[in-house]
């Protein structure tokens, strides 16, 4: 069993991560990491949070490798929307439903009866909330053009670029 080393810097990082981060797989994988400092072998580990015991390598492994930022999931790993596989037609269609007043139930019952996936009601519900983020920041970005004004996400990406080339 291999135990990292943490120094102080770190563990209160990971202290704050664990207890104040948004997202609960962050929380988890810096509480693993603490865990794994204190001593507690990769087994307990992995029964705690109900993982397979790879998983609590995986993340040691990743956050010697890449530090903090080897705690987050990297975009395109997870689970794939079933909308996805949905054609533009049918999640027009889908949307169609929503602005035409149904309910979310309704607009279930419709998916299921009509198209080739079963989806919940959950399911729906992000799917038109992640709709909706998308919408929202595709006219934020093309009023933040419009006005001439660089974006907060444009400066962060030029800053990162910028410490890449020193």
């Amino acid at each position: 069993m291999k135990f990292i080393v943490l120094n102080e810097n770190e563990m209160a990082t990971l202290k704050m991560m664990s207890s104040h981060h948004p997202n609960s797989f962050v929380r988890d994988r810096a509480k693993s990491l603490i865990m794994n400092h204190n001593g507690i072998r990769a087994k307990q580990i992995s029964d705690i949070f109900s993982v397979q015991i790879r998983a609590v390598y995986s993340w040691i492994k990743s956050y010697e490798d890449k530090g903090f930022i080897g705690l987050y999931t990297k975009k395109g790993q997870g689970r794939i929307s079933v909308f996805s596989s949905f054609s533009s037609e049918e999640q027009k269609s889908i949307l169609d439903k929503i602005d035409q007043g149904d309910s979310v139930k309704e607009t279930t019952c419709f998916i299921n009866e009509n198209l080739s996936e079963r989806v919940t009601e959950r399911m729906l519900k992000i799917f038109l909330k992640k709709r909706l983020c998308l919408e929202k920041n595709t006219m934020l970005a093309q009023t933040s053009t419009k006005s001439g004004r660089i974006s907060i996400e444009s400066r962060a990406i030029e800053e990162f670029n910028e410490s890449d080339e020193r």
